[in-house]
């Protein structure tokens, strides 16, 4: 609807009333002259049929008056009524990023006195970061709702029981302490690091109820979880597309990086215009009252759980810097491989950069039986284990070199604790792999307190570190029994 503004509404008006002020028959008394004598100017006086125009004219022109005082009236409450628009209009503007939203708070006349509205700084990111996005439907829920809605998430993502025997291999090669369902842990760490889920079954974002959370800083963490939501809706079936079968925890690792980066580095530019989405905590990582350290996560779990959060802001960073966010959108049709292209982003931006290489086995079977896990763990994986029981820089030159790998466990018969594994490196050369070989030795001997060579039996396994494969591979093996620890030194060359 067309608005009229009040000042030229009165202009017109006054003009009319001119108008027709000019156009009315009007009679002007004639002049007396000097010598005109008393009978004269009596002869001269208007009769009373003659005073009748004047009258009435004047009669209109009080009327006209009495009008403009009106209108004027009229056009300060106009002008009252279209001060109260710009007001609405404000708030309509206000409320727009609340549109489907539920539970959500009602809104004040005054734009300052609103609480943040999450949805709508979703908006304001998402056109900052160059996407065209509806508002999130949003509902606050319990933060134990939240991971449940995550967890869904994840074994959708990791059906069969993936995330489980994914950690039984782990436990096979004495990397974390007993075999453990790894994705209620992944779920609560989440819910913390994002503080909601983006549910894309009721296309619902679910931001966490603070009379529920586990500290106030997982609901400061909602702006994250926002833009993390956006983009998983934008780009989640072309990340992760089961139809592709599932993903190597190298190669999950590395997509997960690509789109929690992706989110990071769309906050932090949204924050340093609008510092209300800047992150609010404090505390480092590694302090105990920190909450994802409330999460009872294995640290090598821990560690391969915060990659995407670590390192994917950097590499979503390095991906901006050379072409702005279409280089990060073009990134979703080739996402990253490996944790070695997250690590050097250089990697993955060179176009003459080498096809992945595989770690080729001829057979995988240990007495008639398939392996229960066959994974590639990649070099994140590869220096955080070493890192176990080496200082930082042996750790990351052991890893430096890896160009493949593969785990292969196989369920242990006899009532033995930890199962049967095998894990496969390959590496650029020989020095490399001889990096390699001296840091995961040194992590063997001071894991088993032992002094033995490369091959040992203690605490009821059979341990072998092999050099292979032109001296440029490395073969660790954790058997529960000599008879495997042999059977697989003869399968694996």
């Amino acid at each position: 609807m067309m608005k009229i503004n009040p000042a030229a509404l009165l202009f017109v008006l006054l003009a009319l009333g001119g108008a027709a002020a000019f156009l009315l028959p009007q009679t002007k008394p004639a002049k007396p002259t000097a010598s005109a004598t008393p009978e004269k100017t009596a002869a001269a006086s208007p009769t009373k049929s003659e005073e009748v125009p004047n009258a009435a004219a004047d009669k209109i022109v009080e009327d006209l008056k009495k009008q403009i005082v009106l209108l004027e009236g009229q056009i300060e409450y106009l002008q009252g009524q279209n001060d109260a628009l710009k007001d609405e209009n404000a708030q309509m503007i206000q409320k727009l990023g609340m549109l489907g939203a539920k539970n959500a708070p009602k809104m004040d006349a005054k734009a300052e006195d609103v609480a943040p509205d999450f949805v709508g700084m979703g908006l304001e990111m998402m056109k900052m970061r160059n996407l065209r996005a509806l508002p999130l439907v949003t509902t606050e829920v319990s933060q134990m709702e939240v991971e449940l809605v995550i967890l869904a998430w994840l074994k959708r993502q990791q059906p069969n029981d993936e995330a489980k025997k994914f950690a039984r291999g782990l436990a096979a090669l004495g990397w974390i302490p007993e075999a453990i369902d790894p994705l209620p842990l992944r779920a609560a760490m989440l819910s913390r690091q994002l503080g909601g889920w983006y549910d894309e079954e009721s296309e619902t974002m679910f931001t966490i109820d603070p009379a529920t959370a586990s500290g106030p800083s997982i609901t400061s963490n909602e702006p994250l979880g926002i833009a993390f939501g956006q983009l998983l809706r934008e780009y989640g079936d072309i990340l992760y597309q089961p139809q592709h079968g599932a993903l190597k925890t190298d190669m999950r690792l590395a997509r997960d990086s690509l789109i929690t980066g992706d989110a990071a580095l769309t906050r932090f530019l949204h924050s340093l215009q609008k510092p209300a989405s800047a992150p609010k905590d404090d505390l480092p990582p590694e302090d105990p009252d920190h909450p994802l350290n409330q999460v009872p996560m294995p640290a090598f779990l821990r560690e391969l759980y915060l990659f995407p959060f670590s390192r994917g802001f950097d590499f979503a960073q390095t991906l901006h810097s050379a072409d702005s966010f279409a280089q990060l959108n073009a990134a979703y049709s080739r996402p990253p491989v490996s944790t070695a292209e997250v690590i050097e982003p250089e990697m993955y931006l060179d176009p003459e950069h080498p096809a992945t290489v595989e770690v080729q086995l001829d057979d995988v079977k240990l007495k008639g039986v398939l392996p229960y896990l066959d994974d590639r763990l990649g070099k994140f994986a590869c220096v955080t284990a070493l890192r176990t029981y080496n200082d930082d820089e042996p750790a990351a030159l052991g890893a430096r070199g890896l160009v493949a790998d593969r785990l292969l466990a196989w369920t242990a018969d006899g009532g033995a604790k930890r199962d049967h594994a095998a894990w496969q490196t390959l590496f650029m050369d020989k020095a490399s792999a001889d990096a390699f070989y001296t840091a995961m030795l040194n992590c063997l001997k001071q894991r088993y307190e032992t002094k033995g060579e490369n091959e040992f039996t203690v605490q009821g396994r059979f341990v072998s570190l092999l050099k292979n494969r032109d001296e440029s591979g490395v073969l660790l093996i954790e058997a529960a029994s000599e008879e495997a620890r042999a059977a697989l030194k003869l399968l694996i060359k």
